[in-house]
């Protein structure tokens, strides 16, 4: 649908996730990290005390932000740290430097680097690197997902006893949320997990090494390359109301597809599916 330009792009995109993870191993390697502005402490919070941020998150920003705007300079960028950087273009790319600070910050290997293009609000190029445990991941709008050069299907299973799902909370705030869904999926489920990176659990959907993947209210930077890496490989993905997911912050439920209307049943009948009144006014009619 894109042409030549998509390979370009997702090829740019690799790039700057490559150079980015880059100097995230280095640091890592350091065992010790410096909060944002300041020399002393390991960790600053974000508006949340639960949600931390580190000099390393600004400095894979950095490099990201500047190789794009040398290789795509007419295109928006909405980053997590950077915010919007509003060009007027139909393109936008969507970034999460280092998806995962926590892990990262207490030495943990799973963190990873998110790029994804959009245009016109549809994700055509999704790339995440996890740098430390030497995984890429490539998707591209109707050409399918590959993990390592290696092309990736999501998992086969249809039985929900058998199947294993992974989740992230999205936010402090949503712990009470997320601790019922979590309780209530484990009573019909074989397992739930929690990885600490929603980039990561986006690509195991992905690569079939986990069922199923839910969060609650995410930002689109944490979860846009995912999604698409996951649509690639045959996945679905949508809100917890069953409708297409969009760039907007959402509960987000990503499958293979084949368990993915038992899990909704499942969430519903757990009571933490929100609905407007307009639909909760459409099921009782």
């Amino acid at each position: 649908m894109f042409g030549e330009p998509v390979h370009y792009f997702a090829d740019t995109a690799v790039k700057a996730a490559t150079l980015a993870g880059q100097a995230l191993v280095r640091n890592f390697r350091k065992h010790h990290a410096s909060v944002y502005g300041n020399e002393v402490l390991s960790v600053g919070n974000r508006s949340l005390s639960k949600e931390v941020t580190s000099s390393n998150d600004h400095e894979a920003d950095k490099i990201i932000i500047d190789l794009l705007r040398e290789h795509c300079p007419s295109h928006n960028l909405l980053t997590e740290e950077t915010g919007l950087i509003d060009n007027g273009s139909p393109y936008t790319w969507i970034i999460d430097p280092l998806d995962g600070s926590s892990n990262f910050l207490n030495h943990n290997p799973f963190f990873a680097v998110s790029i994804c293009l959009a245009y016109n609000d549809e994700p055509i190029t999704g790339v995440i690197l996890s740098p430390f445990i030497e995984e890429m991941v490539v998707a591209r709008k109707g050409q399918g997902c590959t993990l390592n050069g290696r092309p990736v299907m999501v998992s086969s299973t249809k039985n929900l006893s058998r199947t294993y799902v992974v989740g992230c909370p999205g936010g402090e705030k949503n712990n009470v949320r997320f601790a019922e869904m979590e309780y209530a999926l484990h009573q019909q489920i074989k397992d739930f997990r929690k990885i600490g990176s929603a980039a990561v659990e986006c690509y195991m959907v992905a690569a079939g090494r986990v069922d199923g993947f839910t969060t609650l209210n995410i930002d689109s930077w944490d979860v846009a390359a995912g999604v698409l890496a996951a649509q690639e490989a045959g996945g679905k993905v949508t809100d917890f109301n069953g409708r297409p997911w969009r760039l907007d912050k959402t509960d987000l439920l990503v499958s293979n597809g084949l368990i993915h209307d038992d899990i909704l049943r499942e969430l519903d009948k757990a009571g933490v599916v929100k609905r407007t009144s307009a639909q909760v006014e459409e099921l009782a009619g």
